[in-house]
């Protein structure tokens, strides 16, 4: 999920990237049918609509370009750097401008409200987006993916305010999406996401342990990858479930980061699960095996945490006994 982030203060700009394991992922409502009763758009209608979704597309990669071009100078030119915010406060407001238009025209088009509202979670407008999210809802109350989005979002803001008292809410909406849509991998695998970030306000809401939590996380993650076999993000996910579990279950948790590697397609891929593998080894005090799962982690970005990792290893003087 790439959020564009716009604070008015002081025309400070960035981009962030939520990366794996940490919040769950937007489903992409507005640029797929609704689910069942729910009735078509005349073609004059959708042939509009399918334009400003392209706009909207059009805009957000544009803006990402900017960003990543403008580095430097968002973190070293507060001039340079505001003018490039207020670029993109006037980019992204076309866009949010052709959406008003087309709410105002048919204010009950649940697709077009769910587009709108992901898109204003790019601009950080929670609450509007939480607004135009419940709204498509409350239109299209089978659609499986706003139910989805909605959980995200709170989620996320739940992630970033450090605030957790909608976590029963954000349970409930991936559960009914699961109900509504029982064959789609993503959403067992962002309940998963959401039951290991929020694990003590889980088992409140769900009236059992944080053990009981986490059991039903690897279910659900493990239907997921069942669903999609071939999803590194989602065998990964499966593996890292392991380590919530007290003590670590050494044997199972390899197998499945060793799973996880066979399905990895790039080489950050492969060296995350390695580097992985080298934790569970540390964890379990069994520093002979994690050195040779460090041994073939060679790529750039995770050279820092390799050399921690070995460090680590060294210092241990008097290595413990291994744990099982």
């Amino acid at each position: 999920m790439l959020s564009i982030v716009l604070l008015g203060g002081n025309g400070c700009v960035w981009l962030k990237n939520i990366t794996r394991s940490s919040t769950p992922t937007i489903d992409p409502v507005h640029v797929r049918p609704l689910a069942a009763k729910a009735h078509p758009a005349p073609r004059d209608k959708e042939a509009e609509l399918q334009s400003i979704f392209t706009a909207d597309n059009l805009a957000i990669t544009e803006v990402v370009k900017w960003i990543k071009e403008n580095n430097t100078l968002i973190r070293t030119d507060p001039e340079r750097r505001d003018q490039l915010a207020q670029r993109i406060r006037m980019r992204l407001d076309r866009v949010r401008k052709l959406y008003l238009a087309f709410l105002e025209k048919y204010p009950n088009h649940a697709r077009a409200r769910a587009a709108y509202g992901s898109f204003l979670t790019h601009l950080d407008d929670q609450q509007g987006a939480l607004r135009e999210l419940k709204a498509s809802a409350k239109l299209a109350p089978f659609n499986a993916a706003v139910h989805n989005n909605i959980a995200t979002h709170l989620g996320t803001i739940a992630v970033e305010s450090d605030r957790h008292a909608r976590v029963g809410e954000i349970l409930d909406a991936y559960q009914k999406a699961i109900r509504l849509a029982p064959h789609a991998p993503l959403y067992r695998h962002n309940y998963t996401i959401a039951l290991s970030l929020f694990q003590k306000e889980a088992a409140t809401h769900l009236k059992c342990t944080p053990r009981e939590v986490t059991e039903e996380a690897l279910k659900q993650i493990t239907e997921a990858l069942r669903l999609d076999p071939n999803n590194f993000e989602i065998a990964a996910d499966l593996a890292e479930t392991h380590h919530d579990f007290k003590p670590l279950p050494r044997k199972k948790t390899l197998t499945a980061w060793k799973h996880a590697a066979t399905l990895a397609t790039t080489n950050d891929e492969r060296g995350w699960a390695e580097l992985q593998m080298a934790i569970v080894n540390i964890e379990t005090n069994h520093f002979k095996e994690a050195k040779q799962h460090l041994e073939k982690v060679n790529v750039e970005i995770y050279t820092r945490l390799k050399q921690r990792l070995l460090s680590a290893i060294e210092r241990t003087t008097k290595q413990k006994p291994a744990k099982p």
